[in-house]
């Protein structure tokens, strides 16, 4: 039964469209993925405070979080497609003027350029693997699709901390931006030609009247939304401040510590497919539930614990909770939320992700100034530990709506 279970994953996989959405989200995530890494650097090169540091990631992040909105909207009108290239090949441009920025404001509007640039790639790609993949394995599908992107936050803190060591952090931006741009051509070539909309399933087709919703299931729905992404991005937050963290507080080499980053993403390749392919047969809430309740000490144990074997341990635990977060939250939404509604409703999702982070990043920097990592850090995980509770008593109380939604989409979809 597992071999052939396996070998129909395979088939689907290789006989879709899908690998090459792993290969645009790769190349999507190349240049976004580096600044944490070489943040130790550009810090040393502009002699920046922990909050000049938070609002340097910020600059990129809330560009990033705020172009969600209108991306989705634009892909339904000028194509996906275009939106996908914008999201890679416009990324790879902003990187090069990154590389050359003289002065730190420059700097910071490089990065909202990335930042910007880079927000039309989410919504297109979600939307689009969500149609063509079958319902019931349509978290599989996008826990695969999340392999790209954590390839990307995996090999590039190695390749940026190689690359630096010859030709600083300047140069490794604009050594990477170059064959993104060429490859984001290729790519919006390959995408252009492909027929995406015959991959629709007729489920989908047969979803186009649904019953009104309820207050409650509004309720219910937005408390995951504000679960999910409130989540992910205190814990972006942390992520963003872990080079800092290891060059500070326990000695670690500025290389090093970009290296060692990509502990926690090397998580995408397994925890993600995984996770997707877990919550199509347990569900999408106990996933969430069980990844928010694991990230809360794994993050306040983390600037308090020694350097060794504990340290990596936890960093695989961050990246557990991110690659479990991101399929099974953009599966949840694109099932549960009507029709219509859909492409506002991840952009909402992406937007809150990527909009909060940038808000809470220079807010920690400022406390870690002030008070520390510790401070910080446990700020970070009791946040999340109220967010977990008060979100998940309403999704408890309320999960009344939701199944009957469920039924109903059933009894259309029969």
């Amino acid at each position: 039964m597992l071999k052939q279970n396996l070998r129909t994953y395979l088939h689907a996989f290789f006989g879709s469209l899908l690998p090459l959405f792993v290969l645009a989200h790769f190349t999507h995530h190349v240049i976004t993925a580096i600044a944490a890494p070489l943040l130790p650097m550009i810090r040393s090169n502009f002699a920046l405070s922990y909050t000049q540091s938070g609002l340097l990631l910020s600059a990129f992040t809330v560009p990033y979080g705020l172009g969600h909105l209108p991306a989705g909207w634009l892909s339904d009108r000028i194509g996906a497609a275009v939106m996908i290239f914008i999201g890679i090949a416009g990324v790879a441009v902003a990187g090069v003027l990154f590389g050359l920025a003289p002065t730190f404001p420059l700097l910071v509007a490089a990065n909202a350029l990335i930042g910007l640039s880079g927000s039309g790639y989410h919504p297109a790609a979600s939307i689009l693997i969500s149609r063509v993949a079958k319902p019931e394995q349509r978290g599989s599908a996008l826990g695969v699709h999340v392999i790209g992107g954590s390839a990307s936050y995996f090999l590039a803190p190695l390749l940026a901390g190689g690359i630096a060591v010859a030709l600083g952090w300047r140069g490794t931006y604009i050594a990477l931006s170059i064959p993104t741009l060429l490859l984001g051509l290729a790519l919006v070539f390959l995408l252009q030609r492909a027929t995406v909309k015959r991959g629709i399933s007729k489920a989908e087709k047969q979803t186009g009247e649904e019953q009104k919703r309820s207050s409650r299931f509004w309720i219910w729905l937005f408390s995951f939304l504000i679960l999910s992404t409130l989540s992910g991005a205190l814990v972006g937050s942390a992520i963003g401040f872990i080079p800092l963290l290891l060059v500070d507080s326990f000695g670690i080499r500025e290389e090093t510590a970009a290296g060692l980053q990509a502990i926690i993403f090397s998580g995408g390749f397994w925890a993600a497919p995984l996770a997707g392919y877990i919550s199509d047969r347990v569900g999408k809430l106990p996933m969430l539930f069980a990844a928010c309740a694991m990230v809360v000490p794994t993050i306040f144990f983390l600037p308090r614990i020694s350097m060794g074997a504990g340290l990596y341990i936890l960093f695989i635990l961050i990246g557990l909770f991110v690659f479990i977060r991101m399929p099974v939250s953009e599966s949840f939404l694109y099932s549960q939320a009507p029709v219509k509604q859909r492409s506002t409703l991840l952009g909402v999702y992406f937007l809150g992700s990527s909009l909060g982070g940038g808000v809470f990043t220079p807010v920690i920097g400022w406390l870690s100034d002030r008070y520390g990592f510790r401070y910080s850090f446990t700020v970070i995980a009791i946040s999340i530990l109220i967010l977990t509770v008060v979100c998940g008593a309403i999704l408890v109380i309320y999960r009344r709506a939701g199944r009957e939604t469920e039924a109903h989409r059933s009894s259309q979809t029969a």
